[in-house]
């Protein structure tokens, strides 16, 4: 990219090959073709990490935050105002938004390393957490995959939080390419592995996946730099890029000219950043032509670690605040800009709709809990489904519930609380704070959800907590 005096990371993983990818982009897909208009369209994948739909500004009305890239990704696309994360919690989302399937049907239902084998005692006499994989099986369905037997290159840049604990050295140490994004279709890794935040947001990053490249360099500016370097690289032919920045998790991080920008929070600065790493993929779709002919989708892997006013609670909690996520879609020529979409759309629904964006369909033989958003991009008001679900059986104490699953049909969301809190029906139209348990008032409807949930939690075989030895907690 111009103004650079240092090699780019997708050069330098040449360099590096033995401990990262096998090949660089341009090796994987070929030699070089002419441009092609019938060609299927790119697919941008950006997902951010625990950001909350209240912590970007897509109208220009919030002057806290500072994200004009995303107000200006919205303008031109479709915004979702009832997006919500696979779980509460980053890897069983990722796994979600990889496979297709829902968390529960995976048995990776909490973060990584979490659980495996160790299960977590709740709340005195409470039920104990079900157990839940450390890593995401390899003979599992992976969008990226399917990508590639449709003619695409397929690159991953940001963290991973799939592969098992510690199976990924630091710089200079061995890694394990066992659970890496290079087992599951992708052409390209760098910053793809084990850990669920960085070893450090600054050069030298401590990372085998990341080649060091200029010392203070922060870590979401360089993620940008390798997907407009690999935008760059691919130019010609169709590619797939998942750009999921390590960004906006913990520890608060960034460079101080941006935090003083922001008036001294850490926080908002690392949102700015985020903003500006879109940025720079929006750039490189227009400098080599491709805005036209690319998909674009900007997401969340859950509800953010600082809450988001008027929904309650925050991550690692299936109330509205750890689900609920900001989504953006472009997709000219199909997408008609600035429009928004409330029709609740979920994690499952990415694996069909980029297969069917490729020209591909997905096999009938493999289980999908998503659906294809294109009817949605197109300006259809409803998908053919009815509910959503959630499974999440593990205790975390620094939220208002703890372990749970939940259905939701339309503005209707029963929780089932596995006897640590009492079971609770919301009704999220006139109630969207959860604040009041309408389950005496409606005790049919409660009942047929609750009915309806556990015939689902059945159909995925969900692994459940062990029973509570007293009686669940009041609501909230």
């Amino acid at each position: 990219m111009p103004g650079r005096t240092l090699p780019t990371g997708l050069k330098l993983l040449a360099l590096v090959a033995s401990l990262v990818a096998p090949r660089t982009a341009a090796d994987a897909a070929g030699p070089e073709r002419p441009p092609n208009p019938e060609r299927p369209p790119n697919i941008v994948f950006v997902m951010a990490d625990d950001l909350g739909p209240g912590w970007v500004d897509l109208d220009g009305t919030n002057p806290d935050l500072n994200t004009p890239n995303l107000q200006r990704l919205a303008s031109d696309g479709m915004t979702f105002t009832r997006a919500y994360a696979a779980a509460p919690v980053c890897s069983p989302t990722r796994a979600a938004c990889i496979t297709g399937l829902a968390p529960a049907r995976i048995g990776l239902t909490t973060h990584i390393p979490g659980i495996a084998g160790n299960v977590r005692p709740g709340p005195e006499g409470g039920p104990r957490d079900a157990e839940s994989l450390d890593h995401l099986p390899l003979d599992l369905p992976s969008y990226a995959r399917e990508l590639k037997k449709l003619g695409y290159t397929t690159g991953f840049i940001g963290k991973w939080h799939l592969a098992g604990e510690g199976s990924i050295g630091t710089k200079g140490g061995v890694v394990s390419r066992d659970y890496q994004p290079e087992r599951y279709g992708f052409d390209v890794n760098v910053g793809g592995c084990a850990y669920g935040q960085p070893r450090s947001w600054f050069d030298p990053y401590r990372n085998a996946t990341i080649p060091d490249r200029e010392p203070g360099e922060y870590l979401t500016d360089r993620l940008g730099d390798e997907a407009a370097d690999f935008i760059e690289a691919n130019r010609n032919r169709p590619f797939h890029l998942s750009l999921w920045p390590y960004s906006v998790h913990t520890p608060i991080k960034a460079p101080r000219d941006l935090v003083r920008k922001n008036g001294g929070s850490a926080y908002r600065a690392m949102v700015e950043s985020l903003d500006g790493a879109v940025g720079k993929v929006l750039d490189a779709l227009e400098a080599t032509g491709n805005r036209d002919r690319t998909l674009v989708v900007f997401y969340s892997d859950n509800g953010g670690h600082i809450p988001t006013a008027g929904l309650a609670d925050k991550k690692a909690s299936l109330l509205e605040g750890g689900l609920r996520v900001p989504m953006i879609v472009r997709w000219p020529g199909v997408i008609e800009p600035g429009t928004t979409c409330s029709v609740p759309v979920t994690s499952m629904d990415f694996f069909p709709t980029f297969v069917r964006a490729a020209g591909g369909s997905p096999s009938a033989e493999v289980p999908s809990d998503g659906v294809d958003l294109t009817p949605l991009f197109r300006g259809a008001d409803r998908l053919d489904r009815d509910a959503l679900y959630w499974h999440f059986p593990h205790n975390r104490m620094e939220v208002s519930y703890y372990m749970g699953s939940v259905i939701l049909e339309g503005n209707w969301k029963f929780y089932l609380g596995h006897g640590v809190i009492e079971d609770a029906l919301f009704n999220l139209q006139t109630d969207p704070g959860e604040t009041r348990d309408v389950s005496a008032d409606f005790p049919d409807r409660a009942e047929r959800m609750r009915r309806k949930l556990e015939g689902w939690l059945a159909d995925t075989s969900a692994r459940m907590p062990t029973p509570p030895r007293h009686a669940p907690s009041k609501v909230r």
